[in-house]
C-alpha cells in the first residue's frame, strides 16, 4: 500500500475553551481530512487530540515511532471511509433512490478492537467535493451532536480553506486555517454544545483569528 501524507497537526493551541454554557465532557481523538476519489487513499490534513503524542514531545519518548504507528492507524481508517463512500456511490449508480443519495455523503463506520487502534472507535465521517472530513471518537459518544459539528467543521472549511478550485492543494497548503477552524469549534477535541447565536459569534472570533494566516 503506497501512504501520501499531508499535514499531521499535533495541535498547539492553547486549551482555553471558549465561553460557553456547556461542553461536552467526552472529546473527538482525530480530525482528519482525505481524498475519496484519488487512488491510492491520500490523508490532506490530520490533528491528534489526547495526551500521547502530547507527552512523547515532551518527553521526547520514541517520537518517530508513534507518529509512524499513529500516519499507519489513520491511513487504514481513510481507507476504510474511501471504501465505505465508494460503496455507498455503487449503489446510488444502480439504485438512484433519494434514500441512497441522502446517504451517499456521509457515514458512520464502528472500528473493532485492534483495527486498528486497541480499543472500539466510532468514526463518522462526511464527503464533500471529493474530500472526507472525518472525526474518530469514542463510542458513547454523542453521535447527533458529534455529526452535527462535523457539518459544521465542513461548512467553515469550504469557506476559508478551500474556496477555490484546487481544493486539495488548498488543504495542503492552509493547514493553519485549518487549526484555526478546530482552535475555535473544536477545542483540544472537545465537543462544544452552541446555539445559532454562539455560532454565530464565534464565526466572528475566527474571521479575527484567522486574518493574514
Amino acid at each position: 500500500m503506497q501512504y501520501m501524507y499531508g499535514v499531521l497537526s499535533l495541535y498547539t493551541w492553547s486549551c482555553s475553551f471558549p465561553d460557553i454554557e456547556s461542553i461536552s465532557t467526552k472529546m473527538v481523538l482525530v480530525f482528519l481530512c482525505h481524498t475519496v476519489v484519488a487512488t491510492p487513499c491520500r490523508v490532506l490534513y490530520s490533528s491528534v487530540f489526547g495526551d500521547d503524542l502530547q507527552q512523547a514531545l515532551i518527553e521526547g519518548a520514541q517520537y518517530d515511532s508513534l507518529r509512524s504507528i499513529r500516519k499507519d492507524q489513520l491511513m487504514q481508517v481513510a481507507c476504510r471511509v474511501q471504501a465505505e463512500f465508494g460503496f455507498r456511490l455503487a449503489c446510488r449508480d444502480s439504485d438512484g433512490s433519494e434514500s441512497v443519495l441522502d446517504l451517499a455523503d456521509k457515514g458512520f463506520l464502528r472500528l473493532s478492537p485492534g483495527d486498528p487502534f486497541l480499543t472500539s472507535k466510532a468514526v463518522i465521517w462526511q464527503v464533500t467535493d471529493s474530500c472526507a472530513y472525518v472525526m474518530i471518537c469514542e463510542l458513547d459518544e454523542n453521535r447527533l451532536q458529534a455529526e452535527s459539528i462535523l457539518a459544521l467543521l465542513v461548512r467553515l472549511i469550504q469557506v476559508h480553506v478551500v474556496a477555490g478550485e484546487q481544493r486539495t492543494l488548498e488543504i495542503l497548503l492552509k493547514g493553519d486555517k485549518m487549526a484555526a477552524i478546530l482552535h475555535q469549534f473544536l477545542p483540544c477535541g472537545h465537543i462544544l454544545f452552541l446555539n445559532s447565536k454562539a455560532v454565530a459569534q464565534y464565526e466572528k472570533q475566527l474571521e479575527k483569528l484567522i486574518v493574514g494566516k
